[in-house]
C-alpha cells in the first residue's frame, strides 16, 4: 500500500503542479519531467509511490516528444546498445529501490540533482568523438539505468551523455525522448512486478498525464522564443536547491 499522507484533493493538486512544472520544462528543453516531478513529490510521498505515479505519464510524454520531432530510425540504430544496457540497469535499480531504506534513495536523488545541476551550469561534459560511442554505450547505459531505477530520475546520465555528443538540437530532443521511452517500457514492467503501480497511484497518474501534456504543449510553443541557455541554468539551479532539501529531509527529518 503506497503512502498517501495528504487529503485526496490536496495530493491531486500537488501531483498536477509537479507534472505541470516538469512538463513545461520538458517542452522547452526536451528533458526534466521525471527529475523535477520526482524532486517535488519526494518531499511529500516516498520515492516508491512517486515512481508509481510517474511511470505512465513518462512513457506517453516521451512517445509524444518522439512523434513531434519526426523519424527516429537512424538514432534508434545508433543508440540501440546504449538503450539496451539502460533497460537492464533500470530493472536492477528498481529491484534495489524496493529492497532498501527509502531515505537512502532520497539522499541518492538529492546528490544526483546537485551533480547534474553542477555539470549543466558549468557547461556539461566535454564533447565525446563518435568513434568512442560503441565503447561507452554499455557502461553509460548501465549506470544511467541503475540510477534511474533507484531514484526515479530516469535517463539523467544518458541525457548528459547525449549532450556531450554534439548532436543537433532536434537530434538531441529526439534521442533523449527515444531513450526514455524505450527504457520506460522495461521500467513499467519492473515497477509493476514490485507492486509500485496500484489502484491508488493510477488515478494520480491520469492527473499527472493531463498536466504534463498540457504543459509540454505550452513549453513546445514558447521554446523558440526563450533564451534557452539562461533558462536551463535557472532550472538546474532550482533543481540543485530541491536536491539539497531532499538530503536535508533524509538526514535530519
Amino acid at each position: 500500500m503506497p503512502d498517501l499522507p495528504l487529503p485526496e484533493l490536496s495530493l491531486a493538486l500537488l501531483v498536477a503542479f509537479a507534472f505541470a512544472v516538469g512538463g513545461g520544462v520538458k517542452g522547452i528543453v526536451g528533458l526534466g519531467l521525471p527529475t523535477i516531478a520526482m524532486a517535488i513529490l519526494a518531499n511529500v510521498v516516498s520515492l516508491r509511490t512517486a515512481i508509481g505515479i510517474l511511470i505512465i505519464p513518462l512513457l506517453i510524454s516521451n512517445l509524444w516528444q518522439i512523434i513531434q520531432v519526426g523519424a527516429v530510425g537512424t538514432l534508434a540504430k545508433r543508440f540501440g546498445l546504449l538503450n539496451a544496457a539502460a533497460a537492464v540497469g533500470l530493472w536492477i535499480g528498481t529491484e534495489i529501490l524496493f529492497s532498501v531504506d527509502p531515505k537512502w534513495m532520497q539522499i541518492a536523488l538529492g546528490c544526483l540533482l546537485i551533480a547534474n545541476a553542477g555539470m549543466q551550469v558549468l557547461g556539461g561534459m566535454p564533447v565525446i568523438p563518435q568513434r568512442r560511442e560503441l565503447a561507452l554505450s554499455v557502461p553509460v547505459g548501465l549506470v544511467s539505468g541503475v540510477i534511474g531505477g533507484m531514484t526515479g530520475s530516469q535517463g539523467i546520465v544518458i541525457a548528459v551523455y547525449l549532450a556531450s555528443l554534439n548532436l543537433t538540437r532536434d537530434e538531441y530532443v529526439q534521442g533523449v525522448g527515444l531513450s526514455f521511452f524505450l527504457t520506460g517500457l522495461v521500467w513499467v514492467v519492473a515497477i509493476w512486478a514490485n507492486g509500485g503501480i496500484t489502484v491508488e497511484t493510477l488515478p494520480l497518474s491520469a492527473v499527472a498525464l493531463v498536466a504534463a501534456l498540457a504543459a509540454m504543449a505550452i513549453g513546445t510553443r514558447i521554446r523558440a522564443h526563450l533564451p534557452q541557455a539562461r533558462f536551463r541554468q535557472a532550472v538546474f539551479i532550482a533543481m540543485a536547491l530541491m536536491g539539497a532539501n531532499l538530503i536535508r529531509k533524509a538526514v535530519w527529518g
